[in-house]
């Protein structure tokens, strides 16, 4: 049963890994969209003329990205089909599959939540960060408000990881 288990395990930070790689690949091209963006709409309100022109066409090739990247639309597997990949990558029933997959998830979760990193080679590393306090801006009325200090879980993929992504 033991063997079985590290073989589930296997199984899960690998599909897993191929998850974050596609989730990810996604909000990094979304930033590069969203940083072209601002940038575009900060060179238009701050000239004129000839650079407005400039930035019109900055516009229309963001737009293109953005097309572009829409197209590339990204699959993402649902937790029924993430077990049954298990499953059968295991050969253990969907069911002994969902239950070592819930397994891992909890220990994950207690451990990272009790402050704990978890460190598997060849994957990644997960641990929680702590976020300073900060002033924001309410976006309805501009006015400032505080936000709290708070502690957030993460992620940062192995090296192994990172290379079979690219």
């Amino acid at each position: 049963m033991k063997f079985e288990s590290l073989i589930l395990l296997t199984a899960l930070i690998f599909n897993v890994s191929h998850a974050f790689t596609t989730s990810n690949q996604a909000c990094q091209r979304k930033a590069l969209i969203t940083s072209r963006k601002t940038t575009t709409i900060r060179a238009a309100a701050s000239a004129g003329g000839e650079k407005k022109k400039k930035a019109t066409k900055k516009k229309a090739a963001v737009k293109d990205v953005k097309k572009e990247i829409e197209k590339e639309e990204v699959e993402t597997v649902r937790k029924p089909e993430f077990v049954a990949s298990i499953a059968e990558k295991t050969g253990m029933s969907k069911t002994d599959s969902e239950a070592a997959l819930a397994a891992v998830i909890e220990t994950i979760t207690e451990n990272v939540a009790a402050g704990k990193r978890i460190s598997m080679l060849g994957f990644g590393t997960f641990k929680l960060t702590s976020r300073a306090a900060r002033v924001g801006r309410n976006p309805k009325t501009g006015e400032e408000i505080q936000i709290k200090a708070s502690k957030t879980p993460s992620f940062s993929a192995g090296k192994a990881f990172k290379e079979k992504c690219n």
